[in-house]
């Protein structure tokens, strides 16, 4: 087929997510801010054809190589596909988010562990603990959907991020919240929802000194 047939292409969902993983990848190297990233991939889920997409990726290194058409029949996309999350929402980019669930037990995760772009904590009638400040994040924006109702939850930033938070705290439940809520460049960025009914959410910076430090 001629490249200009090509361009006129209908294009599908598997190859948006291609083109939204190789600019999550030019956030993550800081070729991207923000501003840029959100704007773009604005563009790629408006897109339609091909020629619609190629001109997002143009100026970025991965683009001819990393999006070069349509992707064979069955052929898996890139980050892990975009299927829907147990929440019904669709990530913020493109590939599966991290779940993580109580069943029973604390949720606990800290020092080094690799952060996607979404993660999902069910910690009803239980505990909640995510230490970030050590762990490796994959993109510049991190959603957290968290469900805290009647139990707690403890959310603990690397120093200098900022972090939205939009969570439903009726039937008296408690959300405290130490961080900046305005982006900054070149600073991770948290957009935290879900719900805390009768629950507690902290979100915070680790403080030096104190009986804090004694329990990690």
């Amino acid at each position: 087929m001629a490249p200009d047939d090509m361009n006129h292409m209908r294009i599908s969902d598997t190859e948006r997510d291609q083109v939204a993983e190789i600019l999550r990848e030019a956030a993550g190297e800081g070729r991207l801010d923000l501003e840029e990233l959100d704007e773009r991939l604005s563009a790629v889920y408006a897109a339609k054809t091909y020629a619609d997409l190629r001109p997002v990726v143009a100026d970025l290194p991965a683009g001819a190589a990393g999006f070069g058409g349509p992707a064979p029949t069955g052929a898996a996309p890139t980050g892990g596909g975009r299927g829907l999350s147990p929440t019904g929402r669709q990530p913020l980019v493109g590939g599966q988010p991290l779940v993580l669930k109580a069943h029973g037990y604390p949720v606990v995760r800290k020092g080094e562990w690799t952060v996607p772009h979404r993660v999902e904590v069910d910690a009803h009638f239980s505990t909640a603990r995510l230490d970030f400040r050590e762990a490796r994040l994959t993109t510049p924006v991190i959603e957290v959907w968290l469900d805290s109702s009647w139990g707690s939850a403890d959310l603990i930033l690397p120093e200098g991020a900022t972090a939205e938070i939009n969570m439903d705290a009726s039937w008296f439940g408690s959300i405290r919240s130490d961080i900046d809520s305005i982006p900054r460049h070149g600073t991770p960025h948290f957009v935290i929802s879900g719900k805390s009914q009768g629950g507690t959410l902290r979100v915070r910076y680790k403080k030096s000194g104190g009986w804090s430090d004694l329990f990690g």
